[in-house]
């Protein structure tokens, strides 16, 4: 009776695909192990969810001059999110902006583009930070309202409305 003799060469390459296959296996149990833990606290499939927990528009001291516009954005939701333009009926062309400081420590705004908004995080618009900045018009008073539309880029678009305070009041945070 012969014994039939595996060959070094096949013994050895069976090895190393066993290895190579166990090596694929705890790699994919250890990435659904994750995901799984990932979902199990919420996190996954989360979308953006935008809140606008205060809007506000400064009366300017020189009626007609140019304001701002401050929001406090907070995002509830497991993804982030980018407010892209802000519009309003009342005044042309709102821009979002950013204060800035140059050299001999005077300050002015300039224009930012977006504003991002982190997963479960929040941005308080305010004097030294991010702002809308448009044209007042010169028939507000404080008090009066002053309707916005906030478009984000992955939860839509918020339509709020800013109060509009005189600068003593509604410059601080």
């Amino acid at each position: 009776m012969k014994t039939l003799r595996t060959p070094p060469g096949r013994l050895r390459r069976t090895r190393e695909a066993a290895g190579t296959g166990t090596a694929v296996a705890l790699a994919a149990l250890a990435a659904v192990g994750g995901l799984s833990a990932w979902t199990t606290a919420g996190y996954a499939g989360s979308p953006a969810n935008i809140e606008i927990r205060e809007a506000r528009v400064l009366l300017p001291v020189i009626p007609g001059r140019n304001t701002n516009a401050y929001f406090h954005i907070v995002n509830t939701g497991g993804a982030p999110d980018r407010l892209r333009s802000v519009s309003t009926s009342a005044a042309p062309d709102p821009e979002l902006t950013v204060h800035r400081m140059n050299a001999a420590n005077g300050a002015y705004r300039e224009r930012s583009g977006a504003v991002d908004i982190p997963a479960y995080g929040e941005v308080e618009m305010s004097q030294h930070g991010a702002a809308v900045t448009l044209p007042a018009d010169a028939s507000w008073r404080p008090g009066d309202r002053v309707t916005f539309t906030l478009d984000f880029q992955r939860y839509g678009t918020v339509t709020v409305d800013a109060v509009v305070r005189p600068v003593t009041l509604g410059s601080a945070p």
